[in-house]
């Protein structure tokens, strides 16, 4: 009911901006969208992918706790000594204090700002997205059929803000006297990271079909000899299961960090005094070793990474070969 309210109130606001400003404004073609909406897209994705860097950094600083709070808008950091204090104490009434009591206020202001930054990091992306989305319409420069995706996109990216939320109390909400050092779920770390990767796969598919639409792709594959299509079409092929095993190994690392796994075998290739974990199964259920055992989900994340380095190297050596048939 609110999202149709919205939509209609979105409708009959572009509609009195688009009447206002029909003199500037240059109508979209049924199936025509200017390359300057592709760009835009592009650079959300790498604003994303900046994202997710930020994001990396405030888990290796082990930061992401630190604000014991959200807000949908969000707030200003402590401004003075008494409300860095406040914060603090906040803080210390929380599970993460009980293994860092050795931290003063100094150091907490460090860990705080990073989780902050990331915050309004995401924040932030929602104005560069929405800002030049409506610019973009009130001037005619997006047709209808791309509206579906572009909404799709902003839920995406609200629905991320969300899932932080979520991830970042299952750490506030654990046992305080566990012995394991305390963490955020890897189940939840996991699906944080799935849906930024997610969203900026989306984001490039999208900015790149409105820069290199179908119509050109097919021109270009007219003129490309039915031998060369050919080899061409094998490996796209193999480059899409080369980008599937990419984003598989990204996500196991995302279980590797949830269970602070890093650090449990220091050696390579060996994994201690042998190539295969002994406890590698000691879980029960089975399913619960892949995503809960230290050992198992740092030789899965091995694994999967030389496989993916050796399917993209004898792609590479193929798309070698079939050059000299061009």
């Amino acid at each position: 009911m609110i999202f149709r309210v919205a939509k209609q109130s979105w409708g009959k606001c572009r509609s009195v901006w688009v009447n206002k400003f029909s003199s500037q404004a240059t109508p979209a073609q049924a199936n025509e969208v200017s390359p300057a909406v592709g760009y835009w897209l592009l650079g959300m994705g790498g604003l994303v992918a900046g994202m997710v860097t930020v994001g990396g950094v405030t888990r290796l600083t082990k930061s992401g706790l630190s604000m014991t709070d959200w807000k949908l808008q969000g707030s200003l950091p402590p401004m003075n000594d008494e409300e860095w204090q406040k914060e603090f104490d906040r803080y210390k009434q929380f599970p993460e204090w009980n293994q860092r009591k050795s931290m003063d206020i100094e150091e907490f202001k460090s860990i705080y700002f990073w989780e902050y930054g990331h915050r309004m990091f995401g924040r932030s992306l929602g104005l560069f997205f929405i800002g030049p989305m409506a610019y973009f319409s009130i001037r005619g420069m997006i047709p209808r059929s791309l509206y579906p995706r572009l909404f799709g996109l902003l839920g995406l990216g609200g629905a991320q803000g969300l899932i932080g939320w979520w991830m970042v109390k299952s750490g506030l909400e654990v046992d305080p006297e566990q012995k394991k050092e305390i963490r955020v779920s890897p189940y939840r770390l996991a699906t944080h990271l799935g849906m930024a990767f997610t969203t900026y796969g989306l984001l490039l598919w999208t900015g790149l079909d409105i820069l290199f639409p179908i119509s050109k792709a097919k021109s270009v594959a007219e003129a490309i000899p039915a031998d060369i299509l050919k080899v061409a079409a094998k490996t796209r092929r193999f480059a899409v299961i080369n980008a599937a095993l990419v984003g598989i190994t990204a996500m196991s690392g995302a279980f590797v960090a949830g269970n602070d796994a890093g650090r449990a075998y220091n050696t390579f290739p060996e994994m201690g005094d042998t190539y295969v974990p002994y406890e590698i199964l000691d879980m029960e259920p089975l399913w619960r070793n892949f995503f809960e055992n230290t050992a198992t989900v740092q030789f899965d994340h091995r694994v999967l990474a030389l496989s993916t380095y050796f399917a993209i190297c004898t792609m590479y050596v193929r798309a070698l070969g079939a050059r000299e048939m061009w």
